[in-house]
């Protein structure tokens, strides 16, 4: 914790970010999406990376714990912190795009719609699409390793960063990999970073592949189920169709209902929906998706005929979370992926767990690459409710582990999962792994002031 004493010296250390503590501000960072809680005891507001540099140099001598701060669009706990919030959202320039070499230079805090914005005037995109584009930042996906919904074609967050700029615990600024296409000189340390949540050090600035637009026709299908399986199905034969959709999303009936309301909207529903975008640039993938629509018993199927009609479409699967959030006081938002030949069984086993324990959970996520995320519903006021909650957590984390597949596709680790991450490492990977990564943190953070009691702790 910090005390009137550090406050005042390290107000006065910035070059010219600013540092908060009034009650409203305090508020305001207490919070990150998910609806993990944590009163800071005060928030550095970074303008420059000297202004970063400082902040880490004052805190890691005096062992004060520091947390970075994107947008706070965080569904896990990794960025609530009763200490130093570190905000670098002010650090928001493009510095660069290159359209011959395909790569963008930004600071961390810009906001992935924005930067996609700016990359389109230029005929390019950054292909990584989290729901939370709108708001997130490029150092809160890079820390997190993101995903999105075009990553069933395009890879994620961690497939397109080629070197970053970070300040380490000490204070020293450091960059990691280069803008190259080629590059094997030295271990990989980018990816160290990477999905590293804040506890290695803080992302300043990056340098992010980048791809032309494509140029063929995007065709937007939504299409309706009676049956989870039917949808099921549907996404395994898509798969072995060696159709790449651009997107595969999947959402049950309790949050296109949410949405239908949320919007103002009437979209028809089932048991499951389809959203697919698939690319025209073979002449066949519209028909033969159709085809296996019907033949999956698609109850009903749109194609969108405008632009207007395709982004609504979008808009509503964007803002899901939003909508169901008003369905009940709390839920848990949970990211589990597994092997996609197991996506009927998955989706089996959390209508087994709803069934089991009475509670209300929605899905709706990435179909296409088995990271479809299960919200459940649960009255934080009521003990009993509390408990099955995190019961059903913990019983589809285990089922997921034990069946090859992976605790957080996207979301990472943060406060949520920590219990849940030396199980995964030791059954897949080995009982040496964790310590590996205890081993890593220690060298590059030796007063475990970086966003400590989260991720490996």
């Amino acid at each position: 914790m910090l005390d009137e004493v550090d406050l005042e010296q390290l107000k006065s250390s910035l070059c010219c970010g600013k540092l908060m503590k009034d009650p409203d501000t305090l508020e305001k960072y207490s919070r990150d999406m998910g609806g993990f809680y944590r009163m800071p005891s005060a928030v550095a507001v970074a303008e420059c990376v000297e202004d970063v540099s400082r902040v880490m140099r004052f805190c890691n001598e005096r062992r004060i714990p520091v947390t970075a701060w994107g947008a706070g669009s965080s569904l896990t706990g990794a960025v609530v912190s009763d200490s130093l919030i570190l905000d670098l959202s002010r650090l928001d320039k493009i510095l660069k795009i290159d359209a011959t070499n395909y790569y963008v230079h930004v600071e961390a805090g810009v906001v992935l719609e924005n930067l996609n914005k700016e990359l389109e005037k230029h005929g390019f995109f950054f292909p990584p699409d989290p729901a939370s584009s709108f708001i997130c930042t490029v150092g809160g996906a890079v820390a997190e390793g993101s995903g999105g919904l075009r990553c069933v074609k395009y890879g994620t967050v961690k497939d397109w960063v080629l070197a970053l700029k970070v300040v380490l615990a000490d204070g020293s600024v450091v960059v990691v990999g280069e803008p190259l296409a080629k590059n094997r000189a030295g271990y990989n340390l980018v990816q160290l970073f990477v999905g590293s949540e804040g506890t290695l050090g803080v992302i300043v600035e990056a340098w992010l592949k980048i791809a032309p637009l494509p140029d063929v026709a995007l065709r937007r299908v939504y299409a309706v189920f009676d049956s989870w399986v039917d949808a099921g199905n549907t996404i395994l034969e898509v798969r072995r169709s060696r159709i790449v959709p651009r997107m595969l999303e999947f959402f049950d009936n309790v949050g296109i209902e949410a949405a239908n309301k949320l919007h103002g909207v009437l979209l028809p529903y089932g048991e499951a929906m389809l959203l697919i975008d698939v690319e025209e640039y073979r002449g066949n993938e519209l028909p033969t998706l159709i085809n296996i629509l019907k033949k999956n018993k698609a109850r009903e199927i749109r194609v969108a005929e405008s632009e207007e009609e395709a982004d609504k479409l979008l808009q509503i699967r964007a803002t899901m979370y939003l909508a169901i959030n008003a369905l009940s006081k709390a839920r848990i938002i949970e990211d589990v992926c597994v092997p996609i030949d197991r996506i009927i069984d998955y989706l089996a086993k959390v209508k087994e767990l709803s069934q089991k324990y009475g509670l209300t959970i929605a899905m709706n996520g990435h179909a296409g690459d088995g990271n479809i995320h299960p919200s459940i519903l649960y009255d934080p006021d009521n003990p009993e409710e509390v408990v099955k909650a995190n019961e059903v957590v913990d019983e589809l984390i285990r089922y997921s582990t034990d069946i090859g597949g992976t605790i957080t596709g996207e979301h990472g680790v943060g406060l949520q999962k920590m219990r849940h991450l030396s199980y995964q490492l030791s059954l897949h990977n080995g009982p040496q792994v964790l310590g590996l990564m205890k081993g890593l943190k220690k060298l590059f953070d030796p007063n475990n002031i970086l966003n400590p009691g989260k991720y490996l702790d």
